[in-house]
Formats: C-alpha cells, sequence, structure tokens
C-alpha cells in the first residue's frame, strides 16, 4: 500500500487536497487514461570508483554530490564538492567544468548512476561515479566538511 505512504508523506508537507491512487500506474493505463513516456536516458557505461581510488584523485577530480540540500547540511561533504541536487541536475549542469574527470556521489550509491547517464548526454565524457556513496566514504574513515 506505497500509495497510503506517499500520500501521507504530502500531506505532512502540507498539502490539503491528497488523495492516493491504490492501483498505481498500472492500474491508470490499465483503465485506458492516457500515459506520457519521457525519453529515459541511454544505456551508457557510467565507471563506478571506490572511496579509496577516489581520495587518491582528490584535486584532480571535480566532485559533483547530488544529495538534497538537508543531507548535504546534517552529513557534510567531500572538500572541494560542488553542491547540485539531482532534482537541479538538469538545469545547474553547465557549472560543471568540461574537460575536466566528473566524479558523481550521493548518500548510498544509489542515484549517481542516474545522474551520470545524464551529464554523458550533455557531452560530459570522463564521468565516473562513486561506489556505494558517501556512506562507503565514511566507511573508510575519510573526512567530509562542514
Amino acid at each position: 500500500m506505497m500509495y497510503k505512504a506517499a500520500a501521507g508523506l504530502v500531506a505532512k508537507r502540507g498539502y490539503t487536497n491528497v488523495m492516493g491512487f491504490r492501483d498505481g500506474i498500472p492500474g491508470w493505463a490499465k483503465a485506458g487514461y492516457p500515459l506520457v513516456k519521457e525519453h529515459a536516458l541511454p544505456k551508457v557505461n557510467v565507471p563506478s570508483l571506490n572511496a579509496a581510488q577516489l581520495k587518491g584523485m582528490l584535486g584532480n577530480v571535480c566532485i559533483v554530490d547530488v544529495r538534497t540540500e538537508k543531507l548535504y547540511k546534517e552529513m557534510g561533504w567531500i572538500k572541494g564538492s560542488l553542491k547540485i541536487p539531482l532534482g537541479y541536475l538538469s538545469k545547474r549542469y553547465t557549472e560543471i567544468p568540461k574537460g575536466k574527470k566528473v566524479v558523481v556521489v550521493d548518500h548510498a550509491g544509489k542515484q549517481v548512476l542516474v545522474a551520470g547517464r545524464f551529464l554523458k548526454t550533455k557531452g560530459y565524457d570522463d564521468v565516473s561515479r562513486l561506489q556505494g556513496g558517501l556512506m562507503a566514504w565514511l566507511s573508510q574513515g575519510y573526512p567530509l566538511e562542514k
């Protein structure tokens, strides 16, 4: 019953006219209602780096942190990171320098593939992702800035 949880989260954010759709997208489509298909990001390879590899590259790469503002403030960040939350990447990607290796980081390695694929479609050729996100970085005892 994910729709109840989703509706509850939206209501907690102050929305007052909230309804949940029990059958989700499959039910919507089965009922014959229209769906809009976005173009999927191409299945391009975004190589992963472990925390030790990234640590060895500090100063020679552009680290793009795609976590939310809340996590960024709560946890801290890798020194020198460029903070662009994933939801803003399509508007702010031009802030990322071209011609330099880019490493995308997030909280636990779940959003970096989407971000990396997006950047590759925008002409960033040398893009990698931090395997396991900042949780992997912290598990190695590496520092974060605050």
